[in-house]
């Protein structure tokens, strides 16, 4: 062997590892991925899509209903009292699971008890068919299942659906290669083709999610700083306010803006003003907790909302102004700092939208306070 090919062997076996280990690292990745169904959910409504969507998922339960009534009819549908049970139940039970879709708003535990509820009533309307291919198309439907998979929940579901989908899809064929009229050929072309579509569909869901993926995830996020953005403090602060209120486990809201800001702007450019904005947000980080949320409201405007007990507010003013000093920047920074702390519990007609408002007017009317007075200030009250 040449040097020359010897040089090409050694290349393209890097590259092979290289490629392999890329690969795993992807397969590791995907496999880690949470479940998606609150994250989807609320792309799907922030872009007016999540009722059709509603609507599309009952709409395909109640046709599938159709289908197999109409298959009560057929000389090669369910024969025998028991399979016409079965596919009595089944069709119930797709009514009844488009009937849910329609009329109430769902939630995870709805979502996964209708995937394996699916895949159940998928495997059995294929048992009562007398006829393998006929078998084999309703095994076609396992399809739809993954591809919902693959946009609301997790990969370790997705496994587990198409090992049991690919399970079924043997099973109705079964007959097709090893029964009194078999065909082989035919038998391995048609599982063959099913494997690949309830396989295939979900692939090219996820490949989707991966593009929108990104959108999906970062529309919460403030791209300059990576805080939260207005939405994304909207959707979270329910989760943070609605535990009970005491002195030993305080709401508090905060709100920053900074001193002057336009003029930094104005005069150094806008590349200055971003690096300003992105210094602010990593001070800021100085003095919260991991359970903070921190957003960037648009422009020079930060808000935390946290829990602290009452007798740490003195101490975290002092971090406060401590990590917002900015007397050393080029240009020099300063901001104006507004509290607001609730001790008292919310009333049992309050609301937590209706609360957190209060909290941040008052926020923020202190913080116009500090402005007025100067800037570079921290005021608090007590709410």
């Amino acid at each position: 062997m040449s040097a020359t090919s010897k040089c090409a062997e050694r290349l393209h076996k890097r590259l092979g590892g290289s490629s392999m280990s890329g690969l795993i690292e992807v397969v590791g990745r995907w496999w880690q991925t949470p479940d998606q169904f609150h994250t989807f959910s609320r792309y799907l409504e922030d872009r007016g899509f999540f009722t059709a969507c509603r609507v599309l998922v009952g709409g395909t339960a109640f046709w599938m209903g159709l289908v197999l009534l109409s298959a009560r009819f057929s000389d090669v549908g369910p024969q025998g009292t028991f399979w016409r049970a079965v596919n009595l139940t089944v069709i119930v039970l797709c009514l009844g699971a488009a009937l849910v879709w329609w009329v109430f708003p769902p939630t995870p535990l709805w979502s996964y008890t209708f995937v394996v509820g699916s895949d159940i009533a998928i495997a059995a309307a294929a048992a009562t068919d007398s006829e393998p291919l006929g078998r084999l198309i309703a095994c076609v439907v396992f399809a739809s299942i993954g591809g919902y998979i693959a946009f609301f929940h997790n990969p370790k579901l997705q496994v587990g659906h198409l090992v049991f989908a690919s399970m079924v899809t043997v099973l109705s064929g079964w007959t097709l290669l090893f029964g009194p009229a078999a065909d082989v050929g035919l038998g391995l072309a048609k599982i063959a083709v099913v494997m690949a579509t309830i396989i295939v569909i979900p692939v090219v869901s996820q490949i989707v999610l991966a593009v929108l993926g990104s959108d999906a995830t970062t529309s919460d996020i403030d791209p300059l700083t990576g805080l939260l953005n207005r939405r994304g403090l909207a959707r979270r602060v329910n989760d943070l306010m609605d535990a009970p209120i005491t002195e030993s486990d305080a709401l508090l809201v905060v709100v920053i803006d900074l001193d002057r800001f336009k003029t930094i702007n104005d005069i150094h450019g806008h590349d200055v003003g971003d690096s300003t904005i992105m210094r602010t947000a990593l001070r800021i980080r100085l003095w919260t907790t991991t359970s903070a949320l921190t957003a960037r409201m648009g422009g020079d405007e930060f808000v935390v909302v946290e829990r602290v007990p009452v007798n740490a507010i003195a101490r975290l003013e002092g971090q406060i102004r401590s990590a917002m000093d900015g007397a050393t920047d080029d240009p020099r920074t300063s901001a104006s700092v507004g509290m607001a702390v609730r001790t008292a519990p919310r009333h049992p007609d309050e609301s937590v939208d209706d609360a957190f408002a209060e909290l941040f007017r008052v926020a923020d009317s202190a913080m116009y306070e500090a402005k007025r007075e100067g800037g570079n200030q921290v005021r608090a009250s007590l709410v």
